[in-house]
């Protein structure tokens, strides 16, 4: 009996080991298990077939056996086989193309850098091969780039643990080599060679097996519509759209940083707004799905905005600009591909994407090539400019060609902007023709939760008000025109910006220290245009702005104090309320609202200086309605009261006025096309007292990059 069961058992063992081989000898299995080698996949063994009799316990792996080192060598002097890694031609390489290749090319934001990529695998393999470190996988500077765990103008596209991540970590970690193909010293062992007894162990039949391949995590869905995280929670990595879709990592966040992010980060002049770019994707990534529709992602209002729709940095990406295409693409999601965008002028044509193996996701395509927003220069800088040329009728009152007004050909803005941000904690921006403002900024490494810092030194942009750069609309003028504030109000000093974000909900804190301004004379009246204490005599001044935005609302509170001299002090105090379009109101969508107050008290003194009839105010207000007939067209009207050096404690003191008091009414018509603006403005100044013929007919053209 026990030889006949003896003999049953090695039957069972026979057909099993039989089947096995056969099975990985047929033509299809081979073909399989090749796409799974180029992938890096590890194919999942079939179930053992169900047996009465036990199979014999499998003996541990002898002192001798044990594997000494990544290299595959054992104590014993053999050696196992090493993992196969993914192909790099065609898992490997698409992924760099997609993610990196559109700033780490010739001419790109990286083009400077060792990590310049030209589409070709094999000249791009010895690039990334220098920066992959098969003996420490997870220390490689692709890795420690891409991941963000180290610094990078790009973000981090790859998180840790991400999908692109863990293959690239497999490739590496198989020897980074061009294909999927393994040395010969640690070529894989066919699974069923691998099962025959061990020839040197012969007498002991021990089995040798082959080490399987680390598995590849599939990558995350992508996040729903909308969602944003919720208190406490850490932001969502970066979605991955279905194969033919865009990425936000790779498709729409260097848009938008290259686009956006000179304004609209820490410390940026749109900094206080609930559209703020830090450099990471994730982050990045929660913030601008709250202002994206997917039911309707052409309305949404991160596009609205970038169409120059109550827009203060005009309409960096209007209708038909391919990137556009793109965001449009991501935010109706991955049941919608990618509308056929036509290219750009001038723009080289982008190829369809290669052909994949079925039931495998293939790499996002790379984005749609289109000119950037800017001028890209070496070492991550980005110039941008603006310029603009008025026609103006002058000196007349109701009739713009009266005899008595005269022409006049003006520039108001002539300007060119050096940054460097892409993401780097540490930044900067010059006005470069004339020196208007220069800045320096740096985000703080830690932060509390949800809050962000970013502090900034230099000629700065003093954050006082709604639109501190070219818009202070105070006494209903906006721009150069302005009669209360300085048009544009850029002083040295340091600044402080924090920013705390919960959902839709961001609030934002502005605290800064600058030169101020000082009396010329005890009983003088302050110009707040331009009397500004000398160098040798600095006053300084500090003050604060708070901002809340939520759901297309936004308000701000700025506060300003001011020693002036002769024990004299000014504090001045502004609200600002802007009311964006809320589209999914049915008549009300088509209407943008801003208005705001301004009041600048100037008190104290000694004896005789200060008290009753000698204090006094500046007061200015402003209401601002667009109405928007079409995307690419708006009506405005502007109006404001604005009063100087009137008494405290009176609504008006009508023997203090002059005719630098009065209001004005300003309707205009607007349209945009590309990086250009057209313009038509009537002025209707109305003084208190002694009116003057002052109105003002202005035809503009603006072109800005």
């Amino acid at each position: 009996m026990p030889a006949r069961r003896q003999l049953g058992r090695l039957l069972v063992l026979a057909t099993v080991g039989f089947g096995l081989v056969a099975r990985a000898e047929t033509p299809q299995e081979t073909k399989r298990q090749n796409i799974l080698d180029e992938l890096g996949l590890k194919k999942k063994p079939p179930a053992p077939p169900s047996t009465t009799t036990a199979a014999p316990a499998e003996e541990p792996a002898t002192e001798e056996q044990k594997p000494e080192g990544p290299g595959g060598k054992t104590k014993g002097g053999g050696r196992t086989a090493a993992p196969a890694g993914p192909s790099f031609t065609r898992a490997i390489h698409p992924l760099f193309v997609a993610t990196c290749k559109a700033c780490h090319t010739a001419g790109g934001a990286a083009g400077a850098t060792p990590l310049v990529l030209t589409g070709d695998a094999e000249a791009d393999h010895r690039t990334l091969a220098r920066f992959a470190d098969v003996h420490a996988p997870e220390a490689s500077k692709l890795l420690q780039k891409s991941s963000g765990a180290v610094l990078h103008g790009g973000g981090a596209p790859w998180p840790t643990g991400s999908g692109p991540y863990e293959r690239v970590l497999a490739w590496i970690r198989a020897g980074a080599r061009l294909d999927h193909t393994a040395p010969k010293e640690a070529a894989p062992v066919p699974e069923a060679e691998a099962r025959q007894p061990d020839r040197h162990h012969e007498g002991e039949r021990r089995e040798t097996r082959t080490p399987a391949a680390a598995p590849i995590p599939t990558p995350p869905l992508p996040a729903p519509a909308g969602a944003v995280p919720l208190s406490g929670a850490t932001a969502p990595a970066p979605s991955v759209a279905a194969p033919g879709g865009p990425t936000f990592a790779t498709a729409v966040h260097p848009v938008l940083m290259s686009v956006c992010a000179v304004c609209h980060r820490p410390g940026g002049s749109a900094g206080m707004t609930r559209f703020l770019l830090s450099g990471d994707v994730a982050r990045d990534e929660a913030v601008v799905r709250a202002l994206v529709d997917p039911r309707a992602p052409e309305s949404s209002l991160l596009l609205t905005k970038a169409s120059g729709q109550m827009h203060a940095g005009g309409a960096p990406l209007p209708a038909g600009d391919p990137r556009r295409a793109t965001i449009v693409a991501w935010i109706a999601g991955p049941a919608a591909p990618p509308p056929a965008a036509a290219p750009a002028p001038g723009a080289p044509a982008v190829p369809a994407p290669a052909p994949t193996v079925p039931a495998v996701a293939a790499p996002p395509p790379p984005p749609i090539a289109a000119p950037a927003a800017g001028l890209g220069l070496p070492f991550g800088f980005m110039l941008n400019g603006r310029f603009d040329l008025n026609y103006e009728r002058r000196q007349f009152s109701g009739n713009p060609f009266d005899t008595t007004s005269v022409a006049a050909l003006r520039s108001y803005h002539h300007f060119l902007f050096l940054s460097r941000d892409a993401g780097d904690p540490c930044g900067l921006t010059v006005e470069v023709l004339t020196l208007l403002f220069w800045e320096g900024h740096c985000r703080l490494p830690w932060h509390p939760g949800p809050v962000s810092v970013t502090v900034a030194a230099g000629k700065i942009v003093v954050p006082f008000g709604a639109d501190p750069l070219f818009h202070q609309s105070y006494g209903g003028l906006a721009g150069f025109d302005q009669v209360v504030l300085p048009p544009v109000w850029s002083i040295e000093g340091v600044a402080a910006h924090a920013v705390y974000w919960h959902g839709p909900l961001a609030v934002t804190d502005d605290l800064y220290v600058v030169r101020g301004y000082a009396l010329q004379e005890a009983d003088a009246v302050l110009n707040l245009q331009s009397d500004f204490s000398p160098d040798d005599d600095t006053k300084l001044a500090i003050g604060n702005r708070i901002g809340v935005a939520w759901m297309g609302l936004s308000a701000w509170y700025s506060a300003y104090f001011n020693p002036l001299g002769f024990g004299r002090r000014l504090f001045m105090q502004a609200i600002d309320l802007n009311i964006s379009r809320q589209r999914q109101i049915p008549v009300l969508g088509h209407f943008s609202l801003g208005v705001g107050l301004l009041r600048a008290d100037v008190s104290g003194g000694g004896p005789g200086m200060g008290g009753v009839g000698y204090d006094y105010y500046d007061f200015a207000d402003y209401l601002q309605l667009r109405y928007y007939p079409f995307d690419w067209l708006f009506l405005q009207y502007r109006t404001g009261l604005f009063t100087f050096d009137n008494m405290r404690g009176l609504v008006s003191d009508n023997s203090r006025l002059t005719n630098a008091d009065g209001s004005t009414h300003n309707f205009g018509v607007v349209t945009r096309t590309r990086n250009l603006w057209f313009g038509i403005f009537y002025f209707i100044n109305l003084e208190k007292v002694n009116e003057i013929p002052n109105d003002i007919l202005r035809f503009n053209v603006t072109y800005e990059f």
